[in-house]
């Protein structure tokens, strides 16, 4: 598998561009911030409570609207409507061949100059692999977060087995490490989906994602679609070595969990975390197994009578895209934010 990995890829490698594809957001907003690697989002509307909430969006390959997809698809929107308000999102901003050499202590940097130009105090929602980034920095910086909403994140990667740890644990750093050279010090995104996906979505997947009605009329299942395969190819490019410290430190020695991360100079001792913690997993999560997620409510100090964990039915996706999950969950999410720390 590995060397089938390192052939195909280094066949659509060649020729690697960087393709700056037009971003849909659904719901109105302003540019807050804007730095090297990150534009920051402001959502705000100016009718809510103090402080903000911080939606740290996956630094993967696709694009931030997963926040913020469509009409009811929207995280963004669910929050606003219970009356969340200065919501912020990250948008993580494609690697040029000058950013190739960051790494994931600049990222974390990078968060931090985020999260200090926030109103106080701070929530925040990390997504996926913005989850263990959030938790992560939670530990580094606890007295900078209120409240903390983990959502298919994976934290405890020896808790359990999924296809995201499976792989990183089977293929050799060398592998990883080839992929890089090719892309000239990044990996990209379109061409890393060309290798794991190269038939794009079938519809079946697309509809477990989105959670659609079965009898949703032709044209808006038309307009998904549409939304769908846009959002899906619109990738960013990643640096290399940020992408190699979190194969080697996140997936393949778990350092996370086992309180061996060095964050910013010094190690993100998970105990230090003592913010209310919301955890949202789903049932069949192809990616992140939901140990992995819920081993967080152990491993930290967050206040057990504070918290909560929540368990959906539906696929990684459909935790963030899900018509159902948004509908029903999120605005739950919201609730809880509101409430007292």
């Amino acid at each position: 598998m590995a060397s089938a990995m390192a052939h195909n890829l280094s066949a659509v490698q060649a020729g690697h561009t960087t393709e700056d594809a037009p971003l849909h957001w659904t719901t109105p907003h302003k540019v807050a911030l804007e730095i090297e690697a990150a534009t920051l989002r402001d959502f705000s509307t100016g009718k809510g409570p103090d402080g903000a909430t911080l939606i740290c969006t996956p630094l993967a390959f696709h694009r931030a609207t997963i926040a913020d997809f469509s009409p009811r698809h929207s995280l963004v929107a669910a929050l606003q409507e219970e009356g969340l308000d200065n919501i912020f999102v990250i948008d993580w901003q494609p690697a040029t061949s000058e950013m190739r050499h960051k790494s994931l202590d600049s990222y974390f940097s990078d968060l931090n100059v985020l999260v200090d130009s926030l109103p106080q105090p701070v929530d925040i929602i990390g997504l996926c692999q913005g989850g263990w980034m959030a938790l992560a920095y939670a530990a580094r910086f606890p007295h900078k977060v209120r409240k903390l909403v983990l959502v298919g994140a994976p934290v405890d990667i020896a808790s359990g087995m999924s296809t995201l740890s499976a792989l990183a644990a089977r293929v050799p750093d060398n592998v990883f490490e080839h992929l890089v050279e090719l892309g000239g010090g990044t990996i990209c995104g379109k061409r890393a989906l060309e290798i794991l996906a190269p038939a794009g979505i079938d519809e079946s997947y697309m509809f477990q994602t989105l959670q659609i009605d079965p009898g949703a009329p032709p044209e808006d299942l038309a307009a998904l679609r549409e939304t769908f395969d846009t959002w899906f190819w619109t990738t960013i490019d990643i640096p290399g070595r940020y992408y190699l410290d979190v194969v080697t430190r996140i997936f393949k020695q778990n350092r996370l969990a086992s309180d061996q991360l060095k964050v910013l100079g010094q190690i993100s001792v998970l105990s230090r975390v003592t913010s209310p913690m919301l955890l949202l997993a789903a049932e069949q999560d192809e990616f992140v197994a939901p140990t992995q997620l819920f081993t967080a409510e152990k491993l930290t100090s967050s206040p057990p009578d504070a918290g909560r964990k929540i368990m959906v039915p539906g696929n990684h996706l459909s935790l963030f895209l899900g018509g159902r999950t948004v509908k029903q969950i999120w605005p739950q999410i919201g609730r809880w934010l509101l409430q007292p720390a």
